[in-house]
C-alpha cells in the first residue's frame, strides 16, 4: 500500500514538472493568478503635434491647418538659427521670401529652417470642423510643396490631384544635408513613384503646366 501511495505521489510530481516545462494551458476549472499588463499612459492628441528639427538645414511643413492663435512663424520662437532667416518659395507669387514672426504658416507650403541643434517645434491644429481642405496653385516649372496629413504616403498617391502634370519630386535628406534621389512619375527602381513621402517634410516638384495640388488627410 505504501509503495502504491509513493508511486502515485511521484506521478503527480512528474505531471506538474511536465506541465511547467511545456507551457500547456491549464485546465479551465483551475484558478490562476494573472498579472495584468501595465496600462500605457501615452495619450494621442489629435489637435497637437510637433516638427522635429535636426542640426543644419531642415525642409519642413505642417500636416494641416494650425489654430488661429498659433499659426504664424512665431511657433519657431526659441530656435537658434545662427542668424539664418526662415525661407519659403512660391513660384506663382514671385519666388523666394523670408518670413517675419507675423507671417502665417500654411499647409502645402514648404519652409527652409536652419537650426544649430535638435529642436522641437510644437504645433496646435485647428479644430474647426467646417474648414475647407487646403489647395496650392502651381505654375509650370519647379514648385515647392509641403506634405499634408499625419500618415506617410507614396509620391503617386500624394500627387494624385496633379497626376497628369507632375514629372519629378525631390526631397531633402536632413541628416546628410543633401538632396535625395529624384522620384519620377511612373518611374521604377530607386526612382519609383511608390517611394514614400513623409509628414512634416517638404519637397520640390516639377510640373509641366499650371495645376492645383490638393491636400491629403488635412
Amino acid at each position: 500500500m505504501k509503495n502504491l501511495l509513493l508511486f502515485s505521489l511521484i506521478c503527480i510530481i512528474l505531471s506538474l514538472c511536465v506541465f511547467s516545462a511545456s507551457g500547456d494551458e491549464p485546465d479551465a476549472g483551475k484558478e490562476m493568478m494573472v498579472l495584468a499588463e501595465p496600462v500605457s499612459e501615452e495619450i494621442t492628441d489629435y489637435n497637437a503635434g510637433t516638427i522635429d528639427l535636426g542640426t543644419g538645414w531642415n525642409f519642413v511643413s505642417i500636416p494641416r491647418r494650425l489654430a488661429k492663435e498659433s499659426n504664424t512663424a512665431a511657433i519657431f520662437t526659441g530656435l537658434d538659427s545662427a542668424g539664418h532667416s526662415i525661407w519659403t518659395y512660391n513660384q506663382k507669387d514671385g519666388g523666394w521670401r523670408d518670413l517675419t514672426a507675423e507671417d502665417r504658416i500654411l499647409p502645402l507650403e514648404g519652409y527652409w529652417v536652419y537650426s544649430t541643434g535638435p529642436f522641437t517645434v510644437p504645433l496646435s491644429f485647428s479644430d474647426d470642423p467646417l474648414q475647407v481642405p487646403p489647395v496650392k496653385d502651381m505654375i509650370a516649372g519647379w514648385n515647392m510643396f509641403g506634405f499634408t496629413g499625419n500618415t506617410p504616403a507614396s509620391a503617386r498617391d500624394s500627387m494624385l490631384s496633379i497626376r497628369n502634370t507632375w514629372t519629378e519630386v525631390i526631397g531633402w535628406d536632413q541628416a546628410s544635408q543633401r538632396f535625395e534621389t529624384t522620384i519620377v512619375n511612373g518611374g521604377s527602381n530607386e526612382q519609383a513613384d511608390t517611394r514614400i513621402l513623409m509628414p512634416t517634410r517638404s519637397y520640390w516638384v516639377y510640373v509641366t503646366e499650371s495645376c492645383t495640388l490638393a491636400s491629403i488627410g488635412a
